[in-house]
């Protein structure tokens, strides 16, 4: 999660929320059915239309798991969403002591947030408007109204722990006929009121109310903005599909209506603004409350709940105290007057706008955060480049300068060696000593003319004893010349070195 923060967001919506739900695994993981059997509630003054809802509520699977886990981890705050945790536990306590319980503080709640007074303490109720008002009270619980617009708070509300559950977006689109201009609007909604028409022979589906909600209908008298035509053609659907699908069969008061009825499956197909993976979205249903007529008295509310999912489901009456396992033929036998199906794959929650402009901002912020990195990666490799190649300089150096000087070394070492050996002045002493005979100026086996006595025959001591051979000579010449030009620091190319060249001035010393 980023650090900018979005107005309205707790710890039970908007991005805190998503995070919340990935940390636990539950943004793409279908809650398990709730399995354990129904247990009664006591009916408290006319208290029937309550009882129907909480039944119908225990058995939301994903609203069980969700408030349970939000709970233990103590970010539940709203006295709402407390009382309506608190009643799920007792209902489960309920089962092994086999106690009624009533829903008395929920019940208080409701008729102290009345308006118009219509849940008054013992007064019959409609349970439709009290399972909206119920909504709206969990809903508010969940959020921050603070400094909201009326959008800004139904894009936070369907993207918190119970508008995720129920929340929906409906759309309308209108669009010209003339020119084609089409303009659309979407709205937050939590239950899917469907109306039963009176002109239906027959039995209709609850499917086919729903259909009859996308049909496209043709308005004459509209006329468009953009080309001054009139007509054009309107159009509902949906554009982002709740997890638990909330319908409410509204029943005209004058009029014979036309028996509903309901299967255990449904496909809702959202309209083509909808993201790929909600575009179609299968249902099940596990709730209906039934409203029965009693004439001038008035009528009373029960509800069928399901146990289980798929081979292990078990379908059970919840009749205030009475509870009784039922056959799914005998639900279908009652006309439904709400009913409750559950995505059969999570929908995840509503992005907002807010939420996709922080987004927008983070994902700059964060290129301008990588872009920073890798300036300041590039130039540490290329400072550390440079000393690194600094440092081999100065080891070159170091190592020519060593090498040099270990070289002149060994160069004029041996140049001194040569030098004393076929340049030396040896003494009198030595020379007789090497030419063995006593007269130094005759060497043996010569016969000394008149001619030659005393100038070519004879032995000079400024002059080596043994002169070298010549190609000895040349050899030791040439010795010179080349550690005399490898000593030096001229420019003199080796190749314009040649034996005819003798002149050492050519070099530096």
């Amino acid at each position: 999660m980023g650090n900018l923060i979005i107005p309205g967001e707790t710890a039970l919506s908007g991005r805190i929320y998503k995070d919340w739900l990935a940390h636990h695994g539950l943004d793409r993981r279908v809650a398990g059915a709730v399995s354990p059997p129904p247990v009664g509630l006591k009916n408290v003054k006319n208290m029937c239309f309550l009882n129907a809802i909480i039944q119908s509520l225990y058995y939301t699977p994903m609203l069980r798991r969700n408030l349970a886990l939000a709970t233990d981890s103590a970010v539940v705050k709203d006295q709402w969403l407390i009382q309506l945790q608190k009643l799920f536990q007792e209902l489960d306590a309920s089962r092994t002591s086999k106690s009624l319980i009533a829903a008395t503080d929920i019940a208080s709640l409701i008729q102290a947030a009345s308006t118009n007074g219509e849940f008054q303490h013992g007064e019959q109720a409609d349970a439709h408007e009290a399972f909206m008002l119920l909504i709206s009270k969990l809903l508010e619980g969940c959020i921050s109204c603070r400094g909201l617009s009326l959008s800004e708070k139904e894009q936070i509300e369907q993207s918190s722990l119970i508008g995720h559950i129920f929340g929906m977006s409906l759309s309308q689109s209108v669009r010209c006929k003339s020119c084609g201009d089409k303009s659309a609007r979407s709205r937050s909604e939590y239950c899917f009121c469907v109306t039963c028409p009176t002109e239906h022979r027959g039995a209709i589906d609850v499917t086919e109310l729903l259909a009859t909600y996308t049909q496209e209908e043709h308005i004459n008298e509209w006329k468009c903005d953009k080309c001054s035509q009139v007509g054009c053609v309107r159009q509902a659907g949906i554009h982002h599909p709740p997890n638990v699908l909330l319908v409410h069969v509204s029943r005209l008061q004058r009029g014979i209506c036309p028996r509903v009825t309901c299967q255990k499956e449904l496909t809702i197909q959202c309209d083509e603004s909808a993201p790929a993976s909600v575009q179609k979205v299968r249902y099940l249903l596990f709730a209906v409350i039934v409203y029965r007529s009693m004439g001038s008295n008035g009528g009373h509310y029960f509800a069928f709940v399901r146990s289980g999912r798929g081979q292990s489901e078990q379908w059970f009456l919840a009749d205030d105290d009475d509870i009784k396992g039922v056959a799914w033929t005998d639900v279908q036998q009652e006309e439904p007057f709400m009913l409750l199906y559950e995505a059969a794959k999570v929908v995840p929650p509503l992005m907002t706008d807010s939420e996709q402009r922080l987004l927008k901002e983070e994902q700059l912020q964060e290129e301008a955060r990588m872009k920073s990195l890798e300036q300041h990666r590039m130039k540490s490799e290329a400072e550390a480049r440079a000393r690194e190649e600094h440092h081999l300089r100065i080891k070159q150096q170091e190592a020519f300068h060593l090498y040099h000087q270990r070289h002149q070394a060994e160069v004029e070492k041996m140049r001194q060696s040569i030098f004393s050996w076929g340049f030396g002045s040896p003494g009198k002493d030595e020379v007789t000593k090497k030419l063995g005979y006593d007269d130094p100026y005759t060497p043996p086996a010569t016969e000394l003319s008149s001619t030659t006595a005393g100038s070519e025959g004879r032995y000079r001591p400024d002059e080596p004893p043994w002169p070298p051979h010549r190609e000895k000579r040349r050899s030791i010449m040439d010795f010179n010349r080349w550690s005399l030009f490898h000593s030096c620091q001229c420019s003199l190319p080796s190749g314009e070195y040649s034996e005819g060249i003798e002149d050492e001035s050519m070099h530096c010393m």
